[in-house]
């Protein structure tokens, strides 16, 4: 008879525990829920939505690594694709550990797509992986297609990655939106000197550089258009000003400075190169 109390007893209290936690998460008083969640998962150890609960409680508290903690340790009893997986990775993106998220919001995006696939591009993106990155955001496009501001990040990722003819696809018809962004007008005039010729690229790298003279890669790479269409004149202001922070230029300034009769400039130049990047010409 007094254990059947007790049960009774300790079910009301777990009953008790739990709406006292819902009602506060309702509330916004996390602080509040996550002791209720925490005694609950103390009560009955082997429930693991008590650490679910727990886990979200400390997640909207704006505590990260207490988050990651529950979790993870649902994620041990149940670890089929699921929203956990997602928020995981969320709270691993907030504490800028975005290598360490990669992994749940790959599980994640199992479970849903289209809750997770641009934070997993996300996650992608900040670790350094641009063509997967690229390629993630392209995949949540579908569930986005009209966010310009998801396009022009694929655009970015596949440009960042080097796969060029990619980013061209995208930033094609983004050039009018985004007529007025340096940064495109560098990006895009980049693809396409880079795909279709140094003149089809200089018109984008000139607006870019006007806009943001100190905008990092645009000096060089418009000293270098300059200089392929034969406009040495132009090119070499640009090309000296970028060749302080990038010594592989110093060989397209002494080909300018050449082609201007500058030969001692020209030496000059070429000597610093071998000096610096160590490679004889």
């Amino acid at each position: 008879m007094i254990t059947l109390l007790f049960a009774l007893a300790m079910l009301q209290d777990v009953s008790s525990l739990s709406q006292a936690g819902a009602q506060a998460m309702r509330e916004s008083r996390f602080a509040d829920a996550g002791k209720a969640y925490r005694q609950l998962t103390e009560k009955e150890p082997a429930n693991p939505m008590w650490r679910m609960n727990l886990g979200l409680a400390q997640y909207q508290a704006g505590n990260f690594q207490d988050a990651i903690v529950e979790f993870e340790k649902y994620l041990k009893a149940k670890p089929q694709p699921g929203a956990n997986h997602w928020m995981t990775g969320l709270a691993r993106l907030k504490l800028k550990q975005p290598c360490d998220a990669i992994a749940p919001l790959e599980k994640a995006k199992l479970w849903d797509a289209s809750k997770s696939s641009i934070d997993l591009g996300d996650a992608l993106f900040a670790c350094g992986r641009f063509e997967k990155a690229a390629r993630a955001y392209e995949g949540a496009t579908v569930f986005h297609s009209n966010s310009t501001k998801l396009l022009r990040q694929v655009a970015h990722s596949y440009w960042r990655a080097r796969l060029y003819p990619e980013a061209k696809k995208f930033f094609s018809p983004l050039a009018e939106q985004f007529a007025n962004e340096p940064e495109f007008q560098f990006e895009y005039g980049d693809t396409l000197a880079r795909l279709e010729g140094p003149a089809a690229g200089l018109p984008f790298l000139l607006r870019a550089e006007q806009a943001v003279p100190e905008l990092t890669g645009v000096r060089g790479e418009l000293g270098k258009a300059l200089l392929a269409v034969g406009r040495m004149a132009e090119a070499i202001p640009h090309l000296e000003a970028a060749s302080a922070k990038d010594a592989t230029l110093l060989l397209a300034l002494s080909r300018a400075y050449r082609s201007m009769g500058r030969t001692e400039d020209a030496e000059r130049a070429q000597a610093e190169y071998r000096t610096k990047v160590g490679t004889k010409q």
